[in-house]
């Protein structure tokens, strides 16, 4: 059977000694200079000792994450989920590529399905407008179960379901199995719980009930997107260095940050992967960047993801990608085989300009227009390298899910990190949690108070 994924990384290399790429001796020197590092990742996935194969333990909860999702589709006509960052990023993604963009406007048997992932209060008054909550069922997904924007949303939407005489008991909570808040209110309310296993950090969780219960609403078979990725982990565990894409990606991806490639573009050239993109520039930011290194040294490691959607940002971004700064990889996404294309008719004979698209495809053109775009930068000097996935199903997605979170586990070794915790957004969390009221940050309320006072005086404020 033809791979569901086929990684080039050909133009990431130069045949000469380019400061730009990386050299053909560099590229030989990668199986003595980091096989022991790939070789024991290698192990661990085996093992299945990495927090990214607790994926893999969710298979047992499917059937009853089918079954739930098949009782909500019977009395709802809506499903609304509130989440943020990881929580709610795998699912939009997992929406958009299966279903596309106009999913809630198209006749189907599956309830519509709405995903929230801001507490912007116009947001939220926009969807009360369109959403009747007698009709609407209610998935809250937060692993930690405290996460201050969601939270603030369940409280606003389970007080509107109460009204609306919602049944408490066919809320749906996904989070953390801890001795928790959200734990103690779902046992409250007799209500659906589903637990994210405790190891798995939230932007690697698109893999267990968070993605897999929005996936069987929308009537996409969970198990087939856990079937890609355990194919993607078998590639990635058991190919040996000299043929493995991980290694010679992930490899290729560190050795150009360190040459000054500060920041990695994700082109995809699919509308169907736009929300792919934006999954992937959280995982790869809140993954590799790092202050400290796993012994103690300030390194700030890591390279600022970027996602861009072909062929849309050839007519903005590009131009700077080309001429701009040497800064950039460019990583290129494109689908092999569309399941429509569109054949464009004879018009406008007469004129040159339009003449030559008579039966020509938007597929085609499409194809074309990413490797013309892709040619050009590496021309100009800009590292590449391509990701063509073989068809549009659960099985490509879910192999390209996982590929993405072993590339940055593998990557984050290289730099010697951690990719599994997220240090820099904590103390954003603990000045909102003071400053709200939250009793168990009482005591460092006045310190915040003090610290907002004296940063706003700091401010120099000009009228326009």
């Amino acid at each position: 059977m033809q791979e569901l994924l086929n990684i080039d990384i050909g133009h990431l290399l130069s045949r000469q000694d380019h400061a730009d790429f990386i050299s053909p001796a560099e590229f030989e020197n990668f199986a003595p200079r980091y096989g022991q590092a790939f070789e024991e990742f290698q192990a661990v996935l085996r093992d299945k000792k990495s927090p990214i194969t607790l994926s893999f333990g969710e298979e047992a909860a499917i059937p009853r994450i089918k079954e739930l999702a098949r009782e909500l589709g019977e009395k709802y006509d809506n499903v609304l989920l509130l989440g943020i960052g990881g929580s709610a990023l795998g699912a939009r993604a997992v929406l958009q590529f299966l279903h596309g963009p106009f999913y809630n406007l198209e006749q189907h048997s599956h309830p519509r399905l709405f995903i929230l992932d801001n507490l912007d209060p116009v947001l939220v008054n926009k969807a009360v407008g369109v959403i009747d909550m007698a009709r609407t069922a209610i998935i809250y997904t937060s692993k930690s179960g405290s996460t201050p924007e969601t939270a603030a949303q369940f409280i606003y939407f389970y007080n509107r379901y109460k009204e609306a005489g919602g049944r408490l008991e066919d809320i749906v909570i996904i989070c953390d199995p801890g001795d928790n808040g959200i734990n103690h209110i779902a046992r409250q309310l007799n209500c659906r719980l589903l637990h994210i296993p405790r190891d798995l950090p939230g932007r690697y969780s698109v893999l267990s009930s968070v993605g897999f219960l929005p996936a069987e609403v929308t009537g996409t078979d969970s198990a087939r997107l856990l079937a890609g990725a355990a194919t993607a982990h078998q590639s990635i565990a058991d190919t040996p260095l000299q043929q493995n894409a991980l290694f010679a990606l992930g490899t290729c991806l560190y050795e150009l940050a360190v040459k000054g490639k500060s920041i990695h573009v994700l082109f995809n050239y699919s509308s169907m992967l736009y929300e792919f993109g934006l999954w992937f520039v959280q995982l790869w930011a809140e993954s590799l960047g790092k202050r400290l290194s796993l012994d103690g040294k300030e390194i700030h490691a890591g390279t600022t993801p970027l996602a861009s959607l072909g062929a849309t940002d050839q007519h903005s971004i590009l131009q700077l990608f080309k001429e701009g700064p040497a800064d950039k990889v460019l990583g290129f996404v494109t689908i092999e085989n569309q399941p429509v294309d569109i054949t464009l008719p004879e018009a406008f004979p007469g004129e040159k300009e339009y003449a030559y698209f008579t039966g020509h495809t938007m597929g085609r053109q499409l194809s074309i227009e990413q490797l013309a775009t892709e040619m050009t930068l590496v021309g100009a000097g800009k590292p590449c390298y391509r990701v063509t996935l073989r068809e549009i199903s659960p099985e490509v997605l879910g192999a390209l899910f996982y590929f993405y979170e072993a590339l940055v586990v593998y990557t984050g070794r290289l730099w010697n990190i951690n990719p599994f915790d997220q240090p820099g957004v904590e103390e954003g969390k603990n000045i909102t949690y003071a400053l709200m009221g939250r009793q168990d940050y009482s005591q460092k309320r006045p310190a915040y108070q003090e610290a907002v006072s004296r940063y706003q005086k700091e401010g120099v404020r000009l009228k326009v």
